[in-house]
């Protein structure tokens, strides 16, 4: 398999054909799981998994674990990030057209940025960041990813500001 996806990875088309086709039924049960869960149009969620196992070709290191097994967590990492980039733009169009929600909601940032005031004179800039990021809805990887470090790296500084806020 690692040879495989190495000459996939290397451009060889026949190679991706036959890797998207060993990957074909694995992927295919993402896009069922994720497609009950949120409604979604299943050939938009296989687009992504398709498009995911590409990407993620240039990114697999063949020496490290199992390169099937990281496409596919690819795929699926991908396909949460954009349902997660589709749910935040719905929230947005549902508050813009009804003023009570974005009236609670504005209520709720105001005492929310109220509380980050107190924290910021406790916090590294970095940390603020990262709390920032986390309010305005980004997973721990997209922020890592932002930022130039890990998610690991992401967890460990909200474990500090939770040790911080007490």
């Amino acid at each position: 398999m690692n040879e495989l996806v190495q000459r996939a990875g290397e451009g060889d088309v026949k190679a991706r054909q036959e890797l998207i086709e060993l990957l074909t039924p694995r992927l295919e049960k993402i896009v069922r799981k994720y497609q009950w869960i949120s409604g979604m149009d299943k050939d938009d969620l296989k687009q992504e998994v398709y498009m995911a196992v590409i990407e993620g070709l240039d990114r697999v290191d063949i020496t490290i674990g199992s390169s099937s097994e990281y496409l596919l967590k690819f795929a699926r990492w991908r396909l949460l990030d954009c349902l997660k980039k589709i749910l935040r733009h719905r929230c947005g169009e549902n508050f813009e057209t009804q003023e009570s929600h974005v009236e609670d909601m504005c209520n709720v940032n105001a005492a929310m940025t109220a509380e980050m005031e107190l924290l910021d004179n406790r916090m590294t800039e970095i940390q603020k960041q990262i709390l920032h990021a986390v309010a305005a809805g980004y997973t721990w990887r997209e922020i890592g990813d932002q930022m130039g470090f890990t998610a690991a790296n992401v967890a460990h500084h909200l474990k500090q500001i939770r040790k911080i806020y007490g």
